[in-house]
């Protein structure tokens, strides 16, 4: 039979056959009246010589005494469901797309009939109906007795073919296509089994997969079975009839339960939400301010009123705060100021006073002010004076020490390493203070030689930057540098500095000889000076002339030219060194310093030429008549080293090597009394991202919308969020919280934001904060838009059942598009818009935001608005009536009595095969989209 496509690139078909069973010749008479075996002609050929043909005999329903708990792929209602729509039908599937045929001996008749062996029965949970194991059967055993009724319980077996069928999942719904589905992967075919019976709601029903012939009925109970039977003119006769006299067993080769819910699919309860105008008095409560707690001037109105905002609010609603009743703000908030400035106040007149206690300032910290001032538009003023938004915040206040003990858990977990961390920094500025002493008294006092000396350990790791000649900046360490200077490397050894040290044995020896030591012309100094003078490179006459009168008379000057004379004259016989007997005169040698007299271009270049040549051709005698070295500037090098070795600057630097900072650690304050210096002590602020509207919903719904009890049942309403109850609730979190970490030791200034998302946006595709962090709101407006996060602004509020029933299905705007004077919704899957966060109300209160206004949500702005979508979560195909389809009070959809009134057949056929109806009663997912502009109603 051709199968029937539908929608999904699903096809279903009526029967499959497969393997040997699809050889069988004999029409299903659809009656008793046919054997329950099914023998078929088989040739064999060995060794390419046909054999006798021999008959063989195919197993029937009488060979079968259970399935293979595998095979079973998917059962609808699930296992223990306790609110299973009662117009849908029960259902249960198996891997083998032929496995409902697979024993039954015959072939469908020419409309695509075929009984299944088996079929899928639900019963209500009632006396006379028990479900268990009997030692005498090989399988669980359905018994229904009275009180319980036949007829009511079980389906006509006479209909059995109408409810089974197979499902191909195809490329096309072409016989090939399908064809093709079926012999490749198991995947993407099934067999399923339907249960027409007509539920009830809120009832206990049991599912079993029980045999539709009597033979496979005695099998199943273990009871004996003749040849005689299996070959019977009425072979095939149903496991009961209307003429089966109770009690009735039978074999339940699978079985689960499960409950109806209320009535109504998700269909139905979609179809009943209406648009409804915002009720009165929807977003404020009133909030009597004529006795609060401190004194009033007598003239203050006795019961006046301010509006209480929730967290939600009727689109339209003014963004400043609703205006007081005459003459009650200035000394309403002139008395509230008095309260809660008087530790500010007391504060700065004696810093060293005990601490009045009072009602606090929130956010003090994040301010940075210790005052508030009635009529000043800053938000810590707006927010403290206000009995609105400090209500709110006090709100904050009690959630924060509702929860304190898991949070504080929460809190240390998020900083496990924090205290060793700080322990670690405590050291380092205990170092600090010891290391700058140290360097200032011992350091900086010393001369530049003695500092070349001293310090020289740590030139490897001192890294200064220096300009070559070719104008390129090098960054190397003073050990790179001293390479190529006139003091080299081994000067500032350890032994060196033992053996010339100023008091050690070689100096009283020299000073025994008569020659005085100078403390300014040690070995480094006459080194730096002896082979290299620091002289520009063109040194005139007068120049030479006033370096040599401020020389030694045993040192000369030489031009840099006769270096090479020099040189050779060392190594011709006359030695700069000699060892001399103890006691005897020393002789000391002429120290020759090469100075870079005028000289002509031409000799330079012809120099330059002669380097170069000789860099190439020998290596080894160029090092040798490359030139002088450069003097080291020690003026300069002494700046270096200072500089590098201050213990701030090389405590800093381990501090960041040895403790890694997240992102919640706050930076330090420089203040007059105390100033950063790198390695103070880490303050930190934990995160906590959980939505905080829940906390609070659970102290009152009342304060997220004020008169829910008003919103009628099956209703939508468009809001928008309120941002100053945002505000004002979530200071009051995080000023909490940083006072109970204080009071715990967690390290903390009080300026952290350990809460900054309000609403659940864990399901929005870019979660983004509800407020930036409060030390950065600077003196701007309590709610001001212009430097807030922007935030969503449009909220659909649905009170219904739905989302109780179906909590998977999706909610989404996508906008409208104008077609020749037509508004619909698109189409495009791009365009979808998912909301930025979502709550829930009880006992049936759903609400969604989205990041647009109400203007562009209903088209105000002049575009086309959005739709709001209420989509069916796609599933496996489910099977079904719509909700108040009339059934004549029957137990079971019969196929006989015809379609009930009014249930469209889509153009199949009712009653053709069991793909036909499979498809009229299927049930596809539906969507509702309900423009924007029907939800802003007044």
């Amino acid at each position: 039979m051709p199968p029937i496509d539908t929608p999904a690139r699903l096809s279903l078909l009526p029967w499959v056959r497969q393997g040997a069973p699809s050889s069988i010749t004999r029409t299903d008479s659809l009656g008793p009246g046919q054997p329950a075996v099914a023998d078929l002609p088989a040739v064999l050929s060995v060794n390419g010589s046909a054999a006798p043909p021999v008959t063989v005999r195919l197993r029937g329903p009488a060979d079968v005494v259970g399935i293979d708990t595998h095979q079973v792929v998917r059962r609808e209602p699930r296992p223990g469901s306790i609110d299973f729509e009662p117009n849908y039908f029960a259902s249960i599937e198996f891997d083998r797309a032929d496995f409902p045929w697979l024993f039954t001996p015959a072939r469908a008749d020419a409309t695509g009939r075929l009984r299944p062996w088996l079929c899928l029965v639900v019963v209500r949970r009632q006396d006379g109906v028990t479900l268990g194991a009997a030692p005498d059967a090989p399988c669980t055993l359905l018994q229904i007795a009275a009180p319980a009724q036949l007829a009511t319980e079980l389906p006509d077996l006479d209909e059995s073919w109408a409810w089974a069928h197979a499902q191909a999942a195809a490329a096309d719904g072409s016989a090939a296509q399908v064809g093709k589905a079926l012999a490749g992967s198991p995947a993407l075919s099934l067999s399923r089994l339907l249960c027409p019976r007509i539920l009830a709601a809120d009832t206990d029903y049991v599912a079993c997969v029980v045999p539709t012939f009597e033979l496979g009925r005695k099998a199943g109970l273990g009871l004996p079975i003749t040849d005689a039977e299996l070959v019977a003119a009425n072979a095939l006769a149903p496991a009961w009839s209307s003429a089966t006299r109770l009690p009735l067993r039978l074999p339940a080769y699978h079985h689960w339960e499960f409950r109806t819910g209320p009535g109504g699919d998700f269909e139905s309860l979609a179809r009943r939400l209406k648009p409804q105008p915002v009720p009165e008095g929807l977003g404020r409560r009133p909030m009597d301010i004529s006795r609060p707690g401190f004194e009033l001037p007598a003239t203050f109105p006795a019961g006046a009123q301010l509006g209480l905002e929730g967290a939600l609010q009727p689109i339209g609603t003014p963004d400043a705060p609703a205006p007081w009743p005459p003459g009650t703000e200035a000394p309403f908030q002139a008395a509230l100021a008095e309260i809660v400035n008087g530790p500010g106040l007391e504060e700065a007149a004696d810093p060293n006073a005990d601490p009045l206690l009072a009602p606090p300032v929130y956010g003090r910290w994040h301010a940075a002010r210790a005052t508030v001032a009635p009529g000043v538009p800053k938000w810590l003023d707006q927010l403290n004076l206000d009995p609105r938004t400090r209500a709110v915040a006090a709100f904050g206040t009690r959630v924060v020490q509702e929860h304190q003990e898991a949070l504080m858990a929460a809190a240390w977990e998020q900083a496990a390493d924090l205290q060793q961390a700080n322990q670690r920094m405590r050291q380092l500025q205990l170092s600090l203070a010891v290391g700058t002493s140290l360097h200032t008294r011992h350091f900086v006092a010393l001369g530049a030689n003695a500092l070349l000396r001293v310090g020289a350990p740590a030139f490897a790791r001192i890294r200064t930057a220096e300009t070559m000649p070719t104008g390129e900046t090098l960054t190397r360490t003073l050990v790179a540098r001293m390479a190529d200077k006139a003091v080299p490397v081994a000067a500032t050894s350890p032994a060196m500095r033992r053996i010339g040290r100023e008091r050690g044995p070689l100096t009283r020896r020299v000073a025994a000889q008569g020659v005085a030591r100078s403390p300014a012309r040690n070995w480094v100094a006459m080194l730096n000076l002896g082979l290299v003078f620091d002289a520009p490179a063109a040194t005139d006459q007068a120049t030479v002339s006033a370096v040599r009168a401020r020389l030694p008379s045993n040192i000369t000057i030489r031009p840099y030219r006769e270096l090479t004379k020099v040189l050779m004259e060392g190594l011709s016989g006359r030695p700069n060194f000699q060892v001399m007997p103890e006691g005897a005169p020393i002789n000391v040698p002429a120290v020759v310093i090469m100075m870079a007299l005028p000289d002509s271009p031409s000799a330079h270049h012809f120099r330059q030429a002669a380097s170069e040549h000789l860099g190439r051709i020998n290596p080894g005698r160029f090092k040798i008549l490359r030139g002088p070295p450069v003097a080291m500037a020690l003026d300069e090098l002494k700046t270096t080293v200072l500089a590098q070795t201050r213990p701030r600057e090389t405590l800093v630097a381990l501090a960041r090597a040895a403790v890694a900072v997240g992102a919640g650690a706050l930076p330090p304050v420089d203040t007059p009394a105390s100033a950063a210096v790198g390695i103070d002590t880490i303050l930190a602020a934990p995160r906590f991202a959980q939505p905080m509207y829940e906390p609070l919903r659970d102290v009152s719904q009342d304060l997220l919308l004020p008169g829910l009890q008003t919103v009628p049942a099956d209703s939508v309403i468009g809001l928008e969020t309120n941002r100053r109850f945002v505000e004002a609730y979530m200071v009051g979190l995080n000023v909490e919280m940083a006072r109970e970490l204080l009071w715990r030791g967690f390290p903390t200034d009080q300026r952290g934001t350990c809460f900054d998302q309000f609403w659940d946006v864990r399901g929005a595709a870019q979660p983004r904060p509800d407020i930036a962090p409060l030390h950065q709101w600077a003196d701007r407006p309590l709610a001001d838009a212009a430097t807030a996060p922007v935030r969503e602004q449009f909220v659909m509020l649905m009170r219904s059942a739905l989302l109780r029933r179906y909590p998977n299905a999706a909610i989404f705007a996508v906008p409208g598009i104008v077609t020749n004077g037509v508004r619909a919704p698109s189409e495009d899957a791009a365009a979808e818009r998912q909301p930025a966060f979502r709550g829930s109300l009880e006992p049936d209160v759903s609400f969604f935001g989205f990041d647009f206004s109400a203007e562009r949500a209903t088209g105000k702005d002049g575009g086309a608005g959005y739709y709001i979508v209420i989509q069916e979560h796609p599933t496996e195909p489910r099977f079904g009536l719509d909700e108040d389809t009339p059934t004549g009070g029957a137990s079971h959809l019969g196929i006989g009595a015809g379609p009930p009134a009014g249930l469209s057949t889509e153009g199949l056929q009712w009653g053709r095969n069991a793909a036909h109806m499979a498809g009229i009663v299927r049930q596809l997912p539906v969507r509702i989209a309900i423009h924007a502009s029907q939800l802003v109603q007044h």
